[in-house]
């Protein structure tokens, strides 16, 4: 693809957030988009963005937990089920400041098309981190705090089914908002691999389960973002909110609905669509 094919996908993506409607799946016109096209399309984005004003203020993962593979292979891919393999394949995409949902703020819904919801842990960086060998550890001693958080998904394609996996990073990866839950813990003060969580939808438990869910352990999930964002020049900054990825499968909302997410030892997170 040139660079001017990509950027018109790019402009489809944004209309299409913006404007809240839903668009064609960029596969059905560019059947073999890259990896590499898909990444040079989400830094296009951000380009954009910025240059209206916007900026980025994290980062967050996909495809971390077998619960979340599961659920894009069945449905999410339309009738693609080959776009995923079998071994978990990370993608990620941008944060921006225009996404994030204050402490107070609700989920409003005018401006969604059809979002989902998903329990992460965030990380909220100390100290900048990069490098194409960076591991867990290194994450751990450059994270600040942990936070329980929510992702709101919101895939700008019709009716939320990807044509490819590379179609989605076009797309920021479905990024829509985020919210960060009440509790901030330093990361030697909890054990991530064995805390557990608890989902709630209008207080009816849906789902549970546990920290190493991502990966094995969640640091390991950002340690791989590290790697992968080297390769393209990037690194984490001090002060970014990198969300490590859905423990669970994604959870539709509608209006009145609302969901809670407790982790133990961290805090929780809550929010009500309006």
């Amino acid at each position: 693809m040139t660079r001017e094919e990509i950027l018109s996908l790019v402009k489809l993506s944004l209309d299409g957030e913006f404007q809240v409607h839903s668009i064609d799946q960029f596969c059905q016109t560019y059947p073999d988009i890259t990896e590499d096209e898909g990444y040079l399309g989400q830094e296009m984005r951000v380009q954009i963005l910025e240059s209206e004003g916007h900026h980025v203020t994290g980062w967050k993962l996909g495809g971390t937990s077998l619960a979340k593979i599961g659920q894009m292979k069945k449905d999410i891919y339309a009738g693609n089920a080959a776009a995923v393999s079998d071994t978990p394949k990370i993608s990620y995409g941008r944060l921006m400041e225009y996404m994030a949902i204050s402490p107070e703020g609700d989920l409003r819904m005018e401006r969604r098309l059809h979002p989902k919801v998903e329990p992460e842990i965030a990380f909220i960086m100390g100290e900048d981190l990069s490098g194409e060998f960076t591991t867990p550890a290194d994450v751990m001693r450059a994270t600040e705090f942990l936070a329980p958080s929510f992702e709101i998904i919101d895939s700008r394609f019709h009716n939320f089914k990807i044509g490819r996996r590379f179609d989605a990073l076009i797309d920021d990866t479905s990024s829509a908002e985020y919210k960060l839950g009440i509790g901030r813990v330093r990361p030697e003060d909890i054990d991530l691999y064995n805390m557990g969580m608890q989902l709630r939808k209008n207080g009816e438990l849906i789902a549970f389960g546990a920290g190493a869910a991502i990966m094995g352990h969640p640091a390991r999930a950002v340690a791989t973002l590290v790697r992968m964002l080297a390769k393209r020049g990037y690194g984490l900054k001090k002060g970014d909110i990198i969300l490590s990825g859905a423990i669970t499968p994604s959870t539709p909302i509608h209006v009145g609905e609302s969901m809670r997410a407790d982790f133990a030892g961290l805090g929780y997170v809550e929010i009500k669509a309006v």
